[in-house]
C-alpha cells in the first residue's frame, strides 16, 4: 500500500499520468529521441542485441528497428502511467481481448491456468485484461530495489482488484487458492534471463544459444495446470489485441523442456513479426552457454 510519503514523492507521476494518453505520446516521442541520440541509453546493448538477432538485416534495417523500438519503450513508460487513471470502459477499448472462448473453456473445465506472456508490445497492462475473464487472477513480479516505486508498481497492477504476488511467494499463493477453491489463472513474463546458478537448460532463441527459466514448466507440472500463451498484436499507438493460444491443458504427458520449447518459438515468432515492439535493451544474452559449461564442469572436478 502506498504511504502518505510515498504519494509525496510520486506526486510528479500523478500529475502526468492524469494527461490524456494522446498527449502522453507527444511527450514520448521527444524522450525517445532524447534516449536516442543524446542520453545514448543501453545504445551498445540494443544495436548488438539486434545484430545477433537478425543477422540478414542491413546495417539500415537495424538502425530503423532501434529507433522502432526506443518509441515504443517511451510509449510503455506512459502507459504504465496511464493505468492510473484507466477505467474498465477503457480497458475493453485499449486491450482487448479476440479469443476469450479458449479461458472460458478451461474455466468451465475446472482447470487452473498459468498465463506466459513476454517483454513484447504491453504486458503492464495484463492486469488490466483480466476484469474481462472468469478466472481470479494473480500476477507475478520481481520485487524492485527502489521500495517507493516497488509500491507504486504495485499499486497501479493491482489496482483492477488481482493480486500481485512476489515471485518467491508464487507457490503458496495458488495452493492457498486451491484450499479455497477458487479457480485462478497465474500471470508471468516467461522470457526473463535466469540467474547464472539456475540455468539447467539452452535453447536457440533468435540464432542465439538463450538460457530459458523453467519456473512456469515446473509449477504447471507440479500443480497439474494448463499453459496458455498470451499473444499481443499492436493495433495502433496505445491499442492492443490479445489472442490465447493453448501450449498444453496436460503438462504432465510431456516431455521435460517441451513445454519451454513451444513457448520460445511462439515468443520468437511474435518478435519476428514487429521486431521493435520487444525490449532490446534487457541483457537477455549475458550469460554465455560456452563458459557457463565450463564454470560447471569446474564445479563437477
Amino acid at each position: 500500500m502506498l504511504t502518505w510519503r510515498d504519494k509525496i514523492l510520486l506526486s510528479p507521476l500523478w500529475l502526468i499520468s492524469i494527461l490524456p494518453l494522446s498527449v502522453l505520446f507527444v511527450f514520448s516521442y521527444g524522450l525517445s529521441k532524447l534516449l536516442f541520440y543524446v542520453i545514448r541509453y543501453r545504445r551498445k546493448v540494443v544495436f548488438t542485441n539486434l545484430r545477433n538477432s537478425f543477422p540478414e538485416k542491413s546495417e539500415k534495417e537495424i538502425r530503423k528497428i532501434a529507433k522502432r523500438f526506443y518509441l515504443h519503450l517511451c510509449d510503455s513508460i506512459f502507459e504504465a502511467l496511464h493505468l492510473v487513471i484507466m477505467d474498465p470502459e477503457e480497458v475493453k477499448k485499449r486491450y482487448k481481448p479476440v479469443n476469450t472462448e479458449l479461458m472460458e473453456d478451461l474455466y468451465a473445465r475446472g482447470i487452473d491456468v498459468v498465463a506466459l506472456s513476454s517483454h513484447y508490445a504491453n504486458w503492464e497492462w495484463a492486469c488490466s485484461a483480466w476484469i474481462q475473464l472468469p478466472y481470479r487472477t494473480i500476477g507475478i513480479y520481481k520485487p524492485l530495489s527502489n521500495k517507493v516505486f516497488d509500491r507504486f508498481m504495485i499499486h497501479l497492477r493491482s489496482r483492477y482488484g488481482s493480486p500481485v504476488v512476489a515471485m518467491k511467494n508464487t507457490l503458496r499463493e495458488l495452493v492457498e487458492s486451491r484450499k479455497n477453491k477458487e479457480l485462478f489463472a497465474v500471470y508471468l513474463v516467461g522470457d526473463q534471463r535466469p540467474m547464472k546458478r539456475e540455468i539447467h537448460y539452452w535453447t536457440k532463441f533468435l540464432n542465439q544459444d538463450t538460457p530459458m527459466i523453467l519456473g512456469p514448466e515446473k509449477l504447471a507440472k507440479k500443480l497439474d495446470l494448463a499453459l496458455v500463451f498470451i499473444d499481443v498484436k499492436q493495433v495502433k499507438r496505445g491499442y492492443y489485441e490479445l489472442e490465447y493460444h493453448l501450449l498444453t491443458d496436460k503438462p504432465n504427458e510431456l516431455n521435460d523442456f517441451e513445454i519451454t520449447e513451444r513457448y520460445a518459438r511462439l515468443v520468437e515468432a511474435q518478435i519476428r513479426r514487429t521486431p521493435g515492439l520487444y525490449l532490446w535493451s534487457h541483457k537477455r544474452w549475458k550469460h554465455k552457454r560456452e563458459q557457463h559449461v565450463e564454470s560447471q564442469e569446474e564445479v563437477n572436478e
